[in-house]
């Protein structure tokens, strides 16, 4: 559904492929929720999406501190908006939440995740990808 173009990559070979693989999970997600045993593989994949983007923002966070990145607590916040988002939403299809609002809230994610590869993951490139 979400296909990686080039305009998403930074530069950095690690974030790059941390990245494709966030989009991965979500056109699973995506997959598995038009599917028809989705209540079978949802539990699963929002498992990974919540430990691989932890995994991913710690990746980034190690990044920043090594480099001195100047945005480092602005980029902090947005990534645990993040994570408190996909707990948030893991949570509300663990008590039987509605499809139509857990669709609605994986929309949202995947536009927040699409709007920081583009946004706020750019500013970071001259500082981390230089020379990569």
């Amino acid at each position: 559904m979400f296909v990686w173009k080039k305009d998403y990559e930074t530069g950095c070979p690690t974030i790059d492929k941390q990245h494709r693989h966030l989009f991965e999970i979500v056109n699973e997600f995506f997959d598995a929720f038009e599917s028809a045993n989705a209540d079978e593989k949802l539990p699963h994949i929002l498992d990974e999406l919540e430990k691989y983007t932890i995994y991913h923002f710690s990746t980034e966070e190690k990044l920043f501190a090594e480099k001195n990145y100047p945005y480092t607590d602005e980029h902090k916040t947005q990534h645990q908006y993040f994570v408190n988002k996909v707990k948030e939403f893991k949570a509300e299809y663990e008590k039987g939440g509605n499809t139509l609002l857990i669709y609605d809230l994986m929309l949202s994610l995947k536009d927040w995740l699409f709007d920081h590869v583009l946004g706020s993951d750019r500013k970071y490139i001259p500082y981390l990808c230089k020379n990569q």
